[in-house]
């Protein structure tokens, strides 16, 4: 970084010798120093590769009219602007001005020798000191989002549980279920809340189903197998405008869909279907014929499991269907704490397909 320069813009004579012993050594020296921006002005023979403007006493108006003098005067430099107020929106408005980075007046002597080194070289280094409370906030936006989503999605769950008392039973057990095997599976997926959340709305398409089809006790027609097959499209179009996770939508839209291409709404097969929705279908038949429905009584749980375990490499992914078969044999998946083996539903049956 041979005969690249600084240029120091303020009146602190003391922060001009400090900016002086720091750069010893470094490459960079302080070619000159002006004690305003609005004394910047083109120069003749060597021109500063950074202008370090030291606004720490000035407000931020002054500071980004500061700024964008130095870039009227020098637009081949890049701008350094020593500030210490570490609002966000003060630290947001400095830099789209055209600061390439900011730092704290108290920025310790290897951190501010090695933001200015980057500047020389075009990049931004911004003062972890000053970025921090821009961290902060963002961190407290995301765990504000977090906690709409979750009413949200709580709201939802509850107009499904309101609509239907069967399915309200099912999407507790089945979300306990899902989160078992889905930590046999791909553990990122049992911590992601965004994997529960779809778990708990994967049916919240069946808001948009008649009660009269969605609690009739013999069997649906073809129109209105037609209308309930309708239910994941309608669920998906329910909770894509909510801007959650892709994962939320996956489970909504295709927890229905067969690994052998015979399911629907797309009729996808294999791994165009998402893990995670196919993590979920295993587990939504399971609880599906462990539990009691108007139209049947419940399976017992050691029936159901050996039915998907039949199902493996047809209707369900085989090597999820391996791990279910693994977190039964070792006791992490708790079929009858995860089945809802409730009993007094009458026991009616309709003609269709054993896996639900």
């Amino acid at each position: 970084m041979s005969g690249k320069h600084v240029i120091f813009v303020g009146t602190d004579a003391g922060r001009l010798e400090h900016l002086s012993s720091v750069l010893d050594g470094s490459g960079l020296s302080v070619a000159d120093a002006i004690d305003s921006p609005h004394h910047a002005a083109p120069m003749s023979g060597a021109r500063p590769q950074v202008c370090l403007l030291d606004a720490t006493d000035a407000d931020v108006d002054t500071a980004i009219t500061g700024v964008a003098l130095l870039d009227v005067a020098w637009p081949d430099s890049c701008v350094v602007v020593m500030h210490d107020d570490t609002d966000p929106a003060v630290v947001r408005s400095i830099l789209d001005a055209g600061a390439l980075s900011i730092v704290a007046s108290a920025t310790p002597p290897g951190r501010l020798r090695s933001t200015l080194e980057a500047a020389a070289d075009g990049h931004g280094l911004i003062d972890v000191d000053v970025v921090r409370p821009v961290i902060d906030l963002y961190a407290t936006l995301h765990a504000e989002s977090r906690r709409r989503n979750r009413a949200v999605i709580e709201a939802l769950a509850a107009a499904v549980e309101a609509k239907d008392s069967v399915t309200s039973r099912h999407l507790r057990a089945v979300s306990r279920l899902a989160t078992q095997l889905a930590a046999q599976v791909e553990p990122s997926l049992c911590d992601d809340d965004d994997f529960l959340f779809g778990c708990l709305l994967h049916d919240v398409g069946k808001i948009g189903v008649p009660e009269r089809i969605l609690m009739k006790p013999g069997a649906l027609t073809a129109d209105e197998w037609e209308v309930m097959r309708r239910h994941p499209a309608t669920g998906a179009k329910v909770v894509r405008p909510l801007g959650l996770s892709s994962v939320v939508t996956d489970i909504v839209l295709y927890h229905h869909e067969r690994w052998d291409g015979r399911g629907y709404p797309e009729g996808r097969s294999g791994e165009e279907i998402p893990l995670s929705a196919r993590i979920f279908s295993v587990c939504d038949a399971l609880e599906a014929m462990t539990a009691a429905r108007p139209y049947r009584g419940p399976l017992a749980p050691n029936v159901a499991y050996e039915r998907v375990l039949v199902e493996a490499g047809q209707q369900f992914d085989p090597q999820v269907v391996d791990a279910l078969s693994r977190g039964v044999s070792s006791g992490k998946v708790d079929l009858e704490a995860a089945g809802g083996l409730d009993v007094e539903q009458p026991a009616r049956r309709r003609i269709s397909s054993s896996l639900g």
